[in-house]
């Protein structure tokens, strides 16, 4: 199991993003739990959908602000989203048609938190500091 704590590394510095962060990484979090307590498909298909939805609902909020602000980056950024949620649903479909396999969990979680880290990481903190330079508050 991938279990990543919190730090100030991962911070864009803007609240509400960070806020978001967090708990998408709690629920990727609840994800690998349930695979490795060995919950049923139900359970984990379930907890993915959840991640999923909410996931959307991040995107939407750092899209809103791309918008706003003219970020732009924004086409490159929304392209990670949608591949993001693409990747997903595939997950969400393997779980549904193979079960919840120790080797389909370990790399749904692997993904799912590789993907997170590089992506605050990589474009997020890109987009912090764009928000920054051009006077975005909260």
């Amino acid at each position: 199991m991938v279990d990543i704590k919190w730090d100030d590394s991962l911070s864009v510095n803007v609240e509400l993003i960070d806020h978001q962060h967090k708990e998408l990484i709690k629920r990727i979090s609840d994800i690998s739990e349930a695979v490795d307590t060995n919950q049923s498909p139900e359970v984990i298909v379930n907890t993915l959908l959840f991640m999923s939805e909410y996931a959307d609902f991040h995107f939407s909020t750092e899209e809103r602000h791309m918008k706003e602000q003219n970020y732009p980056a924004m086409e490159h950024h929304l392209k990670q989203h949608e591949e993001f949620k693409s990747m997903v649903q595939t997950m969400i479909m393997d779980f549904k048609e193979e079960g919840a396999t120790p080797a389909l969990g370990k790399s749904i979680n692997t993904y799912l938190m590789n993907w997170l880290i590089d992506h605050i990481k990589g474009i997020d903190l890109k987009f912090g500091e764009f928000l920054h330079s051009s006077g975005f508050s909260e």
